[in-house]
């Protein structure tokens, strides 16, 4: 259902839940405001809202003006704002990359995002037995491209060195039996990392290219961290057809990818990784508390 601000009243349609008394509280005052960005300064124009996801911290919806439409993001103001402060980084550092929507605009006192629109990418699994493989090819050649264009910074040290710290996190046997592998596979600098596991966390752009969105656990990270957590990712989630869907994500990272990273050094980090992780207990679809 939707919402609509029209002529300076905002008007509620019935909705199970009370997601829009949220959007009335946290966008008071600002209405017009984003009905002129999402409509491109039409005048007057109405401004409608779809809620299309909803979960602890944060409301993200579609949003409506003058026959046009944005993705808005809001952040819950009670809670620490450094998931927003993350997302706004990552998506102002890569705004003219074509990797992620492009923000249009935010605001750090009602904590909000305001995004070009961009449709969601179908499920990979429900789409036909190519789709995963395709997917995943597709999300190691986005993963090269973020490679490339994201801040970076030097970093001296091995995967071994860098994976203890995580503690309990990791199951510590894993990584010890491990030790002489990782020690020698040497980390390339550190690079703005998504920091997440989710292939939800994907959007399609409009000529049909990959983008990711979902930025909320980026942080500084080893270069190639991005990709140890992809490959974890398609192996929790295509565990019947894991050869081929990793095989496909590696291919697709080393065909796009230009830097120093080696794809078959960083298939042994994510396996281990993978296999610590498991061992520690963090099943699929859990979140680690990364380090």
């Amino acid at each position: 259902m939707n919402m609509t601000r029209d002529a300076g009243a905002l008007v509620a349609q019935p909705q199970k839940g009370q997601w829009h008394d949220l959007v009335r509280a946290r966008l008071n005052g600002r209405f017009d405001a984003v009905a002129r960005i999402v409509s491109g300064r039409k005048a007057g124009a109405a401004l409608e809202f779809d809620l299309l996801k909803m979960r602890h911290g944060t409301l993200s919806l579609e949003v409506r003006a003058g026959g046009r439409r944005a993705f808005l993001k809001l952040f819950d103001t009670d809670l620490p704002d450094r998931a927003y402060q993350r997302e706004k980084t990552a998506l102002c550092a890569l705004r003219e990359s074509g990797l992620v929507p492009r923000i249009l605009a935010y605001s750090d006192g009602p904590r909000f995002l305001l995004c070009e629109w961009s449709a969601p990418v179908a499920g990979a699994e429900r789409n036909g037995p190519g789709t995963p493989v395709a997917f995943a090819r597709r999300m190691g050649e986005w993963l090269a491209e973020l490679d490339s264009v994201v801040p970076g910074e030097t970093a001296c040290g091995n995967w071994y060195t860098y994976l203890r710290q995580f503690g309990h996190s990791l199951d510590p046997g894993r990584i010890a039996v491990a030790r002489e592998i990782l020690s020698e596979i040497p980390l390339c600098g550190r690079t703005l990392s998504r920091n997440d596991t989710a292939l939800t966390s994907f959007v399609t752009g409009a000529e049909g290219h990959l983008m990711g969105c979902d930025f909320e656990q980026a942080q500084m990270r080893p270069r190639g961290w991005d990709y140890v957590l992809g490959y974890i990712g398609l192996a929790e989630r295509f565990p019947e057809r894991g050869a081929e869907v990793l095989a496909a994500f590696a291919d697709g990272f080393s065909g796009a990818h230009r830097g120093a990273l080696i794809v078959e050094e960083l298939n042994v980090v994510a396996r281990i990784v993978h296999s610590a992780r498991a061992a520690a207990g963090h099943g699929a679809g859990n979140v680690i508390a990364w380090q």
